[in-house]
């Protein structure tokens, strides 16, 4: 026998199903979410906003700086450089601040180890050649000093050379010399002094020169003379070392004399009087003390080659030398 549901149930079981319908979340494909749009209300209230107008761009030729000057007269129009030459230079003002202020009171004196490295006076005495030599003139000495003192830039000089033989006769060229060599340079220094001849005949000499280092490392020597008898002389020498090692090093030499007069007490003829090649090895057992050994061939030139023939001697000498180096 079927049984009827109550009206009222049925309509109670209908509704719960709809409403589980409608609790159940479906999910739908999301729209991208627009800005709201403004209501014309709004619109009407807020009205859009106008571009502000840019600042004024200040002039800055219209700006007076002490010190500089931005006008641009005397300037090129398409010049962009700003004109300093105020800045640069001049006087100090009256109200600058003077560098010695700080150093309460001191001021660069002459106390002994406290003196700038370039102001120190420092002797120096090179024994360059000392030497015995035998050649075709007999048996001898020679000798080349040079004494100095003083700072790097200005020094005293004392140099002389010489050669003496066995028959008893002083080579012409022999002499002494005084400079006050002034710096000049790196490498170049200038010479003012006097010469003093050794020997019969002698003549004293005022002396200007040079002497320096040219370029390759060759030393060179370029003196001119000025004699109380009315000549005039010059004296080159060119030297160079060659070092096989630190310690052994051979130095050529080259030398000659010029003289305007010919003197019959020095038997020295006019024009070029000699030309003298050397060479010298010596060995540095320290940088103060180096023994040597050398040859030396010198040729007499002119008027004086004339006088040596007067002699019976040869115009061309040839020797050999040992010797020592030293540094004192």
């Amino acid at each position: 026998m079927m049984s009827h549901a109550h009206p009222r149930t049925a309509q109670f079981a209908l509704a719960t199903i709809v409403s589980v319908a409608v609790a159940t979340p479906v999910r739908a494909q999301e729209a991208p979410q627009q800005p709201p749009a403004a209501s014309q209300a709004d619109q009407s209230v807020k009205p859009a906003q106008e571009p502000q107008p840019a600042p004024p761009v200040e002039n800055h030729a219209s700006m007076n700086m002490p010190g500089m000057d931005m006008s641009g007269a005397g300037r090129s129009p398409d010049s962009t450089e700003m004109d300093t030459g105020k800045m640069q230079g001049g006087r100090a003002p009256r109200d600058a601040r003077n560098s010695d202020d700080y150093a309460d009171g001191y001021r660069n004196s002459t106390l002994p180890n406290y003196e700038m490295a370039d102001k120190l006076s420092i002797p120096k005495i090179l024994v360059d050649e000392l030497e015995f030599a035998t050649g075709n003139e007999g048996q001898g000495f020679g000798w080349t000093v040079l004494v100095t003192n003083g700072p790097d830039d200005n020094k005293l000089w004392l140099r002389s050379q010489g050669l003496k033989n066995s028959r008893d006769r002083l080579d012409p060229e022999s002499s002494v010399e005084g400079f006050w060599w002034h710096g000049g340079g790196a490498f170049w220094g200038t010479l003012v002094g006097v010469r003093q001849d050794l020997g019969k005949g002698g003549t004293t000499w005022a002396a200007v020169g040079v002497e320096g280092l040219a370029p390759y490392w060759f030393d060179i020597q370029l003196t001119g003379y000025v004699g109380a008898d009315g000549r005039l002389a010059a004296r080159a020498k060119a030297s160079y070392e060659i070092l096989f090692t630190n310690r052994l090093i051979l130095t050529p030499q080259v030398e000659t004399n010029i003289y305007s007069k010919r003197s019959t007490d020095r038997e020295l003829g006019g024009g070029f009087s000699n030309v003298e090649l050397s060479g010298r090895l010596r060995y540095e057992f320290s940088r103060k003390s180096a023994p040597y050994v050398g040859f030396v061939w010198e040729r007499a030139l002119g008027g004086t080659a004339d006088f040596r023939r007067a002699e019976g001697e040869s115009p061309v000498e040839r020797r050999v030398v040992v010797g020592f180096r030293l540094l004192l």
